[in-house]
């Protein structure tokens, strides 16, 4: 190389050492990742006598010799398609009717609304200011159009993703990451890195998602994308999780929720009951049967009586009484469940009806559904941060959420069956006065007293429900709802995640309803000749897998945890109080940034956080706050931003804060006498109350 060519290289070169060191500091994993990484197919072009540089991509040229003044330009036309006052349309402000009156954290959420002026009626968008609360970078190129938007604009938090890794890897010669990263070190500003290590489109999409999904509530209320060289396929992806907003939704919880939940484990594991320790191996194809009870259950009844000596059944939720109305027992019946009511359903049944099942439960069940069954195996949940408290974590089961027949596939996969067959999985219905099996608690054949009364309370319901159209197995389409469609598709993610295992394992749908990505659809004629070199031996292959599947829990761990778990509830509540308690809230920006801090502490877990206790147990605080908090996040900005006027914001904005404070206060006390002092299950009064229904000592709001 010429004297010359050195001398141009040389700042390009001195750029990415300094870039490394920056990293290798402050973000370790982007240093261990691109200290070593080889360009293969990217290239720096830097060419004498030309002021601006160039990107090749397999020999072809992304900027045209022009990246700078080519970014500097793309900046400038997202600033005025973007002005400070062009409001953002994206999902409405929550409503109060979302929160329950009569529980302690809903409640307190619920308070924040009297100072609010909004009006569904009048909704006009969010309204940012100067400010841009969330912006996603998709493509980071060269980095100049990130160096140069962040100079330009006030953005409270950035996100660069990046879905070739090569392409990031060449902007360390080219931008200051420290630079730009240290614009974000103001109070409440933040920024992050997502690059996909595989370039394929399925892993670009999986990245993609779960980045937005830890950027609640910012996305997908105040996020903006900056769509760098129009890349069409990358926005497309972009935009098309905005499907699985449903989803993003489902998985936010809440402290009432996670504390009814945490109750019941109390009870569950003083009871001393076995539970499941699966070996995630599949190691046998006998047919295994999922029941649920979605309507076409009622059609394809006789298919499963017709192979019932040659499949283990498992009945999902609500499936159970579609199956004994047709004189069918299953030999497993699962519930996922914590509330209450599940109590009252199979009680309704009777007892005897219920002998014979053994009962999967997930381990917050509620304590009293075991005492119905002669037989009871509690199952532990990936997603659930309680198995690290009780030694348990080898055997959660992944993909269980939300429904129980998404529990029941996956552990019917996590015990060794390798061939599932989902009925009554319709994750939609044709009409909406069927939504389930005409032989569930919802059919018109249940005739209890009990069964009426949930009839009416669903017919209700049902009207409310929003509905939209999805694919139908046989071509056409069917009603579904959101927590459906979040169903539908966790089953999907699940046969798709499996498939990269190259595991054999065979899912096929003999539900007449939506149709299910990668389970093929089964018609009557078909499954009578997949099962027909299947022998009677269904009862054998279960007692051959299930012996050595379970364990005991130890109660003086999970008492010692418990407590310590209090501890990081109390600590958490405290540095809420903190960051509001320093907090302006004078204008847009500022509740952004506050609500920032406090999204930014909530992510804050492991080494390096700050906090004091065991990263398991801070990771179950995480769970029992986490929706809550975003709660609290999503109406003090939504409501917030939706404001027209300063003067109406701030109002909002103070009363908001205070809520907020009085919640976290009494945080600590309230987990405490419901959990850590919980009486014996006979005596506990949170045992015998539904979700829906007030929560002891709130009966009077």
């Amino acid at each position: 190389m010429a004297e010359t060519d050195e001398d141009i290289a040389a700042p390009f070169l001195r750029r990415r050492v300094n870039n490394l060191a920056y990293f290798r500091k402050y973000r370790p994993e982007l240093y261990d990742f691109f200290a070593e990484l080889q360009l293969n197919h990217i290239e720096l072009v830097v060419t004498p006598g030309l002021t601006d540089v160039d990107l090749t991509d397999h020999g072809q040229t992304v900027y045209r010799n022009h990246a700078q003044s080519f970014s500097r330009d793309e900046v400038d036309k997202f600033l005025s398609e973007n002005p400070g006052d062009k409001a953002m349309l994206t999902l409405a402000p929550s409503e109060i009717s979302s929160y329950n009156p009569n529980r302690f954290a809903s409640h307190a959420v619920r308070q924040c609304f009297q100072y609010s002026s909004f009006n569904k009626e009048n909704f006009k968008g969010y309204f940012r200011g100067e400010s841009f609360p969330s912006v996603v970078f998709l493509g980071c190129g060269l980095g100049y159009h990130i160096e140069a938007l962040a100079t330009k604009a006030d953005i409270v938090d950035a996100v660069v993703f990046e879905p070739d890794a090569e392409r990031f890897a060449a902007s360390l010669y080219t931008v200051d990451w420290e630079a730009i990263c240290t614009r974000f070190r103001r109070k409440g500003c933040s920024i992050s890195f997502s690059i996909p290590v595989s370039p394929d489109s399925a892993n670009v999409r999986r990245v993609l998602g779960g980045k937005l999904a830890e950027m609640v509530p910012l996305y997908p209320f105040f996020t903006i994308y900056y769509n760098h060289l129009a890349n069409v396929e990358l926005f497309r992806t972009a935009k098309d999780l905005e499907r699985d907003l449903p989803i993003v939704g489902a998985n936010w919880g809440g402290y009432d929720f996670e504390l009814r939940g945490l109750n019941n484990v109390v009870h569950n594991i003083e009871s001393a009951r076995p539970y499941l320790k699966p070996k995630f191996k599949l190691q046998s194809e006998q047919p295994v049967f999922v029941v649920g009870s979605g309507p076409s259950i009622d059609k394809r009844i006789a298919d499963i009586e017709r192979h019932y000596n040659k499949a283990i059944v498992i009945s999902a939720g609500t499936g159970l009484r579609a199956l004994l109305n047709h004189g069918i027992k299953p030999h497993f019946h699962l519930e996922l469940d914590a509330d209450y009511i599940i109590y009252e359903i199979l009680s309704d049944l009777g007892k005897e009806a219920l002998h014979g099942i053994t009962l999967l439960a997930s381990i917050d069940v509620n304590p009293l559904v075991p005492d119905l069954f002669d037989k009871t195996l509690f199952y532990f949940k990936r997603n659930n941060y309680l198995p690290p408290l009780l030694d348990a974590s080898a055997y959660a089961v992944d993909y269980c959420n939300p429904t129980c027949t998404n529990a029941a596939m996956a552990i019917a996969c996590a015990l060794g069956f390798s061939n599932i067959f989902l009925f009554g999985t319709d994750y939609g219905y044709r009409n909406k006065a069927q939504h389930h099996s005409r032989h569930s608690i919802y059919g018109d054949t249940a005739d209890s007293e009990f069964s009426s009364r949930m009839r009416a309370t669903a017919g209700a319901d049902q009207s409310e429900i929003k509905t939209f159209e999805v694919p139908a197995v046989d071509g056409g389409y069917v009603l579904t709802r959101t927590d459906y469609y979040a169903a539908r598709r966790q089953v999907e993610q699940f046969i798709e995640d499996m498939s990269r295992t190259k595991l054999a394992l065979n899912i096929r749908n003999c539900a007449d309803g939506a149709a299910i990505e990668g389970a093929p659809w089964l018609s009557s004629q078909a499954l009578d000749e997949l099962l027909e070199s299947h022998d009677d031996s269904a009862v054998t292959e279960l007692d051959r897998l299930l012996p050595s599947e379970t364990g005991k829990l130890s109660i003086p761990l999970w008492r010692k945890n418990l407590e310590l778990l209090s501890r990081e509830i109390k600590s958490s509540a405290n540095a809420y109080l903190q960051i509001l308690a320093h907090a302006r809230l004078n204008g847009r920006r500022d509740l952004v940034v506050v609500g920032n801090e406090v999204r930014a502490y909530l992510n804050r877990i492991g080494p390096g956080s700050g906090r004091q206790t065991p990263v398991a147990i801070q990771m179950m605080g995480y769970q029992m706050l986490k929706g809550s908090i975003h709660h609290f996040l999503y109406v003090g900005l939504s409501h917030g931003m939706a404001c027209e006027t300063d003067e109406e914001l701030i109002h909002f904005s103070r009363g908001w804060k205070k809520e907020f404070e009085a919640f976290l206060k009494e945080l600590p006390h309230h987990f405490q006498r419901a959990v850590v002092e919980a009486k014996p299950t006979n005596e506990d009064p949170w045992v015998v109350r539904r979700l829906i229904e007030a929560e002891p000592g709130l009966e009077n709001r």
